[in-house]
């Protein structure tokens, strides 16, 4: 029989926080192909309306894959049309580095 260890990363969450005129959503663990679908639910679910803040908080993301930044690009055109903000809270380097190496970094507006 072969003994199976537990994996190394936690499984994909999000928390959702109504703060000071905003919705924080913070995804945690890797968004890619298998979890992308969840964050969407999660923001797609929300009641957001013309003039609300959206901050999309990455700081616990461990991995982004290009569905990942797929979603994240319609989230934020979604945004734009739906006439209400989405700032990006930055992520960790390697996080990062995936908006730097495809040109999306000007995309969003970035929280410093």
């Amino acid at each position: 029989m072969l003994a199976t260890s537990p994996s190394p990363l936690p499984p994909f969450c999000v928390r959702v926080v109504r703060e000071r005129g905003e919705i924080v959503v913070a995804p945690a663990g890797e968004l890619d192909i298998a979890s992308a679908a969840v964050l969407e639910r999660e923001i797609r679910g929300l009641r957001v309306t013309r003039g609300d803040r959206v901050v999309l908080d990455l700081r616990g993301v461990d991995f982004l894959d290009s569905t990942g930044l797929r979603l994240l690009i319609s989230l934020r055109n979604s945004a734009k049309r739906g006439g209400y903000g989405l700032i990006v809270a930055p992520g960790p380097a390697r996080v990062q580095r995936v908006f730097e190496l495809t040109g999306t970094r000007g995309l969003f507006d970035w929280r410093a």
